[in-house]
């Protein structure tokens, strides 16, 4: 056999077989990015890593006092409801996550297929408030009107 046509031969294989390997780790990273393990691991990265330890996935939080500014009846009433719809799927839910670039949301939904977004639930909030939640937060946002 001539030896550049050997030589040729073994790079077009060396180069056939990066691409299958390539291929084989792109589609490992798609199904990892496709998981609730992934959804988890970037809700934490964006986190404030101060107050992650007390965010539970799956456990309640809500805030309330006497002093008038904690969240109604009707807020937390509504949010356990929205909490325990999506538990029902079994979505891994967060509440009151702490953002690094600032505000805490209502509750930070993660399905089985990596898919993450929040919902907010609005009794008496005003739209320019929730407009700038909506930009601030690292997740897309859906409202919930009581």
């Amino acid at each position: 056999m001539d030896p550049e046509k050997y030589e040729r031969l073994k790079e077009n294989a060396k180069r056939a077989k990066l691409r299958s390997f390539m291929r084989k780790v792109g589609q490992d990273k798609y199904k990892q990015e496709q998981s609730l393990f992934w959804a988890i691991k970037r809700v934490k990265e964006e986190a404030r890593q101060d107050t992650w330890c007390t965010n539970h996935g799956d456990c309640f939080r809500c805030s309330t006092s006497e002093d008038g500014k904690a969240e109604s009846p009707q807020h937390i009433a509504k949010k356990f409801e929205r909490w325990l719809y999506w538990r029902k799927f079994g979505a891994t839910v967060f509440t009151e996550v702490r953002w690094k670039e600032g505000g805490r949301s209502d509750l930070v939904i993660c399905l089985n297929n990596g898919e993450i977004f929040i919902e907010e639930v609005a009794v008496s909030e005003k739209e320019g408030s929730l407009l700038l939640k909506e930009e601030k937060y690292p997740f897309p946002v859906k409202v919930v009107r009581c």
